[in-house]
């Protein structure tokens, strides 16, 4: 799934000089790698399911975006 971090990456603006892992930590506790599946609506999908194919790059992208967002701004408020 290395184009859903790439996008991922340049959708948070990821700087190269920056820490990978401080990127992707917010995502650690809502994340399929934790639960072991993602539901796209209706649809549960295990994580290693997930293919680099258009679809579930765009089901999971605004998600992981999302994730990365919300962790941002409780972190703010705190």
């Amino acid at each position: 799934m290395t184009g859903v971090i790439a996008a991922f990456l340049e959708v948070i603006g990821f700087k190269e000089g920056e820490a990978l892992p401080r990127s992707l930590r917010p995502l650690k506790p809502n994340s399929a790698r934790s639960s072991s599946e993602w539901v796209f609506g209706n649809e549960p999908r295990r994580w290693n399911a997930l293919q680099n194919v258009q679809w579930d790059i765009s089901h999971l992208l605004p998600r992981l975006v999302s994730l990365q967002r919300c962790s941002f701004a409780q972190s703010k408020a705190a």
